[in-house]
């Protein structure tokens, strides 16, 4: 539809042309589609972002039924948008959100979001004219489900628990783990977390609210175990979080929740991850800008000062203020870019800037280059992904840490175990061995569960200290660790090894309880070369059975897996 006269009267017909321009190649490079309905006869202008998507040829005054977006809607999808739309034409609603599936014509199912406006009214109230932007969450959709399903593989629930300056409490997000715990719905604690602290047992209530007081004015970690109803039971739980204040005010933990009703008198040998953070994203607004190679000139929309820190009124953008807002790390990176884009067209790159406040974040920017009388000129869109980044390092964090003793966890572990074997070439030299805490459930029957974590976190830093940088030191079991020692022969491992297990034997722990005399422990290490022909399985099982060996020779020795008959024990 041709814009109404006067629609931007301090502009002349030139820069009007001009800014369309900008504003079209934006939304296409960004694949942003845009519709407008005239409702009174059901007639619908589109952009060539959504001709495209539909299948359609476009031209720019050419009008569409509305019928083709309900038609490109999956069926279960398509009730409740028509139910949406409804409301908007009587007048009910002004600006609506609405989520549905569509098969593109290139035959992707892509998930998209529809932000619906009226515009205009006639006399009757009823919307005239209709706008609406479809944008692609498809991503966002699976990233949500892949966090689903990686939540449904730790035990308990993982969430996000909220506290606010005026007391309200909630749970922004709870994997679906919550239904077992408490017998609530993700849904239901979002807003207004009441009902969980409904299920605590009231002679634990007040402690647990105090044990989160607690960590909020401390800002250290919250450990709590408590009791649940559950209808006729009593169920025992044990959560632990990390928490953090945010600028306005407002408490946040990341943590975990499991039911340890049935093995709370023994060693969870699970792995405990506890920290995840989910936080609610939204589809990022774009900003927009135009940079003048020629001249240095640059032209930001207000989303980017925001992005950028910087007060619109009081900062000139331009080149040399962008690259100084790049972080120095990134700088050439961002440089390089801009140079293929003069050879490609296309300007794409992810980096890090540096705001005033000093604070670093992520951008994604992508652009295309266009020659205009000989100036060289990007076009293009930035955007923060700083949340994105943030989730993304954490969650590999996550996968890779052992919760308890901060060291890498059995999945590492075997992930560079089978790298070594499959790489493996004569001239390499490696030793893994299987390092195993000796009569340590009786450190847990004599001391309690928390004394043995206290155990399994020194030991866990004292032996990361002894080890040489590149070797991977890891927790594989309840008292096991895995370690992966690089350029080293059987001898010098031997030798190190045994070292190692005698400082561990003069190790001094101190009851918490401060009332039981201190106690030493020992350790049992089975160890075996990696061979050309090894696989992993083949690797550990030497080791593993090098370690038996010890601990059916007397434990607290070093064993190597060819040489069983020499051990050197303590």
């Amino acid at each position: 539809m041709p814009l109404p006269k006067n629609s931007y009267p301090d502009l002349s017909d030139a820069q009007v042309r001009e800014q369309l321009q900008w504003l079209e190649t934006i939304m296409t490079r960004s694949k942003i589609a845009t519709w407008k309905l005239h409702r009174p006869s059901m007639k619908m202008f589109i952009n060539s972002v959504l001709a495209e998507l539909l299948g359609q040829s476009w031209q720019r005054e050419q009008s569409y039924p509305f019928e083709l977006l309900l038609e490109a809607m999956h069926a279960e999808c398509r009730h409740s948008a028509v139910a949406v739309m409804q409301q908007l034409w009587a007048g009910d609603l002004e600006h609506a959100d609405v989520i549905f599936r569509v098969t593109a014509a290139n035959g992707q199912v892509r998930t998209i979001r529809d932000t619906v406006s009226v515009i205009s009214h006639d006399r009757q109230g009823q919307a005239e004219w209709l706008t609406g932007v479809w944008i692609d969450i498809t991503d966002t959709v699976m990233a949500h489900h892949r966090l689903e399903r990686i939540a449904s593989t730790v035990p308990g629930v993982i969430y996000q628990f909220s506290m606010y300056p005026d007391g309200r409490m909630c749970f922004p997000y709870a994997s679906a783990g919550i239904k077992a715990i408490y017998g609530v719905d993700a849904d239901v604690v979002s807003a207004d977390g009441s009902a969980v602290f409904e299920a605590i047992h009231p002679a634990d209530r007040e402690r647990v609210r105090s044990s989160i007081q607690q960590s909020a004015e401390s800002l250290q970690p919250w450990f709590c175990e408590y009791r649940i109803i559950r209808g006729e039971q009593t169920r025992w739980v044990a959560g632990n979080a990390m928490p953090e204040l945010d600028a306005e005010g407002v408490y946040h933990w990341f943590g975990q929740i499991v039911d340890t009703t049935l093995d709370k008198q023994r060693e969870l040998e699970l792995e405990e991850s506890r920290i995840t953070l989910k936080r609610a994203q939204e589809i990022a607004e774009l900003g927009y800008w135009k940079a003048n190679f020629a001249t240095g000139e640059l032209y930001w929309s207000d989303k980017i000062y925001e992005i950028f820190g910087l007060d619109k009124d009081t900062v000139k953008p331009s080149i040399s203020l962008f690259q100084q807002a790049v972080h120095p790390d990134d700088l050439a990176l961002v440089l390089a870019s801009e140079q293929q884009a003069k050879k490609f067209g296309t300007h794409d790159v992810v980096h890090r800037i540096v705001r005033t406040d000093g604070s670093v974040r992520w951008v994604h920017e992508l652009a295309d280059y266009n020659q205009f009388i000989h100036e060289d000129i990007l076009i293009g869109t930035v955007r923060d992904i700083t949340e994105q980044k943030i989730y993304e390092q954490e969650l590999e964090r996550l996968s890779i840490t052992d919760e308890l003793t901060g060291v890498y966890n059995r999945r590492y572990f075997m992930q560079q175990l089978e790298q070594l074997v499959v790489r493996f070439t004569p001239s390499t030299q490696a030793v893994v061995a299987i390092f195993d805490i000796d009569y340590f459930k009786q450190i847990n029957d004599n001391y309690g569960h928390a004394e043995g974590d206290a155990v399994l976190c020194r030991l866990a830093q004292f032996m990361q200290q002894q080890l040489r940088p590149g070797d991977i030191f890891a927790r594989t079991g309840g008292e096991e660790f895995g370690l992966l020692l690089h350029r080293t022969n059987a001898a010098d491992a031997k030798r190190r090894l045994n070292a190692i297990r005698i400082l561990v034997n003069e190790l001094e722990f101190v009851p918490s309880t401060g009332t039981e005399q201190p106690y030493r422990v020992s350790a049992t290490i089975g160890l075996t070369n990696v061979h050309v022909d090894d696989d992993k399985d083949s690797v550990l099982y030497r080791a593993d059975h090098a370690l038996y060996f010890g601990k059916n020779k007397g434990r607290n020795c070093v064993i190597w897996a060819d040489d069983e008959a020499d051990a050197d024990v303590g």
